[in-house]
């Protein structure tokens, strides 16, 4: 009788964790043309089966704060912010509509954002600023003069967790260190979605469009230009039990093997592989098949017109890219296009055609 209750109870536990896993992560591309993999795209709402939606590196292919693709499926709750460069902060906004079939693909047409487009989104949505203790109080300063100079709190937080409940009243700081995490929880939820920072190698110069007098008119004369201090990934874990990693821009490091995948054994990787600036095709797919070794990837900042119909063109950094990953399933980016991943990091709703099943 008791062999027969352990093993009742032990069946009841697989079957809610199998019940969990069978929750799906929504991740939708919000790029310069609907259906293609574009130059600029950098952009990406994820949402948690609780609800909790989170918008990454707006970049300048959303078109500001009320850009209709942002609530399509809902409000959004928070804002991860990797680096300062222009094409991830935001130094400008769209202007085209992505679904207009003219639409341009290589080079979007856009205009300035003096505050950035992160705080113009930020400020408009009401979302928590997440981001690295320098760049995160720098984008709050900017939505505090959007906001006619009111002050910009820190995000309120509670409990083992550092849980912050959304919906929130007004946009708010969310400052995090290194091997540090934050907590984003809907306040009708038991768990919510915990965001972990993690190191990047790479430039994080803001644009000069961005900072004020006296300070460009002495960066331009010394030929420099001003950090807020060092750029970052991420490691966002899901209710669902899926860990994605956000790379960011950066190079290859060893704490991708020691600390994204054996610490926080990410299952979905978002990579970027533009080369000259960042990792390129060849060195991202080592990131992958021997580093991280996620069960999918979704490639990032190519810097080029990857997709023609949504399929991949031959002969670009994407495709060479897709070819040399050996260990996971491409999935790029198509902008518009939701795509549904499991707690193991399937792909499991909106990958028709763009998968690439690999034996593991």
């Amino acid at each position: 009788m008791r062999k027969r209750k352990l093993a009742l109870f032990f069946a009841a536990i697989l079957f809610s964790h199998g019940e969990l896993f069978a929750q799906f992560v929504k991740i939708t591309p919000l790029g310069a043309h609907t259906g293609e993999f574009c130059s600029p795209d950098r952009a990406l709402v994820f949402e948690d089966p609780t609800g909790v939606r989170i918008l990454y590196d707006p970049g300048t292919t959303v078109a500001g704060g009320n850009d209709p693709r942002l609530t399509m499926h809902g409000r959004l709750d928070a804002i991860l912010v990797s680096h300062a460069h222009g094409d991830h902060i935001g130094s400008s906004k769209m202007t085209q509509s992505p679904d207009d079939p003219g639409a341009t693909c290589a080079s979007v047409a856009t205009v300035p954002t003096p505050d950035s487009n992160a705080a113009e989104i930020a400020a408009a949505q009401k979302l928590a600023i997440v981001a690295s203790q320098d760049l995160a109080p720098f984008i709050g300063g900017k939505v505090q003069r959007l906001l006619g100079g009111n002050s910009i709190p820190s995000c309120q937080t509670s409990g083992t967790g550092n849980e912050t409940v959304t919906p929130l009243a007004g946009a708010c700081v969310g400052t995090i260190g290194y091997g540090a995490k934050r907590t984003i929880r809907a306040g009708d939820a038991a768990t919510g979605v915990q965001i972990a920072l993690v190191q990047a190698l790479h430039g994080n110069a803001l644009p000069n469009s961005l900072l004020a007098e006296p300070l460009v008119s002495a960066l331009t004369a010394s030929g420099v230009s001003f950090s807020p201090g060092a750029p970052t990934g991420y490691v966002v874990s899901f209710t669902n039990g899926l860990r994605v990693y956000l790379s960011g821009d950066t190079g290859q490091t060893s704490d991708m093997s020691t600390v994204v995948k054996g610490y926080y054994g990410a299952n979905l990787v978002v990579l970027n592989i533009g080369d000259v600036f960042s990792t390129g095709p060849e060195e991202a797919a080592f990131v992958i098949n021997q580093l991280i070794q996620p069960l999918s990837v979704i490639p990032s900042h190519a810097n080029e017109v990857a997709t023609s119909g949504g399929a991949l063109l031959p002969n670009t950094k994407t495709a060479r890219f897709a070819q040399a990953v050996t260990t996971a399933s491409v999935y790029p980016p198509l902008s518009g296009v939701t795509m549904e991943f499991d707690g193991f990091g399937h792909c499991i709703i909106g990958c028709s055609g763009q998968n690439k099943p690999r034996s593991r």
